[in-house]
């Protein structure tokens, strides 16, 4: 067939071939153009997360946002949804006498809240955080309200007679559940307690559950926090031993609020619980958690770590 009989056909060709040429001219204009947007908006991206300093204070005009992870009695949700715990209505006490709202409660693993401030996702930490010199290197922590000691969740019976972390460090077979991160981990270690042997889980009812099930032939936790999970209903986990000689050279346990290093909140906040922990409103709080007077009463009137009165009583 000769096009030239055929004029439209021949143009409507022509415009065909010209479009596809004209198209493939624009795939490289098109990628240019879409890097270009994806650089754009990474450059945007880093220029908001240089602004928002991992250190910036909290703002006042704005609600807080206080991490917690669930960990009883210190901070745990109600059947109907509800967070409560010594924790977490502390710093609602705290907050309600500053003039502050109700914050935005963001829950997070254990091992994950101190990144987590220190990132800026959140402002606060209420999750029964215990002071440890480590941890106070990177945040600030509010004084103590609680001085509490460890205990150990053995099956029901006490079937391998676990009195001390020592009958676990010399029994290869045994493995102990910790919370990832915890106070107790480190305790574990020090006792010579191989690291393998260590069941790390990221909360409480995982190491319930690990001596439930026979995964591990102990639980080391607060004495609190075992307490209020024994109490609950439902088929026991099993028992605290009974007696259980606390790690040597371990010290009471001190739960705190926790903020970033610099955050004006944490001295406006540690100023009321100067008055609030050990005050009577204070004590008839964290009773319904099983908090008893004696285990308030050696914080009451403490400072900060860090503070300068904190320092020099640690000096005397």
């Amino acid at each position: 067939m000769d096009l030239k009989e055929w004029p439209i056909l021949r143009c409507a060709i022509r415009s065909h071939i010209y479009s596809i040429q004209y198209h493939d001219m624009l795939k490289p204009l098109r990628l240019l153009i879409w890097l270009g947007l994806v650089l754009a908006t990474t450059c945007a991206v880093i220029v908001m997360i240089g602004r928002m300093s991992p250190d910036e204070p909290a703002s006042p005009s704005r609600q807080l946002r206080v991490g917690y992870a669930i960990e009883a009695p210190y901070a745990f949700r109600d059947i109907g949804g509800g967070l409560h715990g010594e924790s977490v209505d502390v710093l609602r006490a705290a907050l309600r006498r500053l003039g502050r709202p109700e914050p935005i409660w963001i829950h997070a693993e254990f091992p994950t809240l101190l990144h987590e401030l220190r990132m800026g996702r959140i402002d606060v930490i209420a999750a029964g955080l215990f002071v440890t010199p480590a941890r106070a290197a990177q945040v600030a922590f509010t004084r103590p309200t609680a001085a509490v000691q460890p205990a150990l969740l053995v099956g029901l019976g006490n079937p391998e007679q676990l009195h001390a972390l020592q009958d676990l460090v010399v029994r290869p077979r045994l493995r102990l559940a910790v919370i990832d991160r915890s106070v107790e981990a480190g305790q574990a270690l020090e006792a010579g307690m191989p690291d393998e042997r260590l069941l790390r889980l990221p909360d409480a009812a995982g190491g319930l559950d690990a001596v439930r099930s026979g995964r591990a032939a102990a639980f080391m936790l607060s004495a609190p926090a075992l307490q209020w999970a024994l109490a609950q209903p439902g088929t026991p986990a099993g028992e605290l031993a009974r007696p259980f000689s606390p790690p040597t050279g371990s010290s009471l346990g001190l739960p705190a609020l926790a903020m970033r290093r610099g955050d004006p909140l944490r001295d406006q906040i540690d100023q009321v619980l100067a008055t609030y922990v050990g005050s009577q409103e204070h004590l008839e709080l964290v009773r319904q958690y099983g908090f008893r007077e004696s285990e308030i009463a050696p914080v009451r009137g403490t400072h900060p770590p860090g503070d300068p009165a904190t320092n020099a009583e640690a000096e005397r």
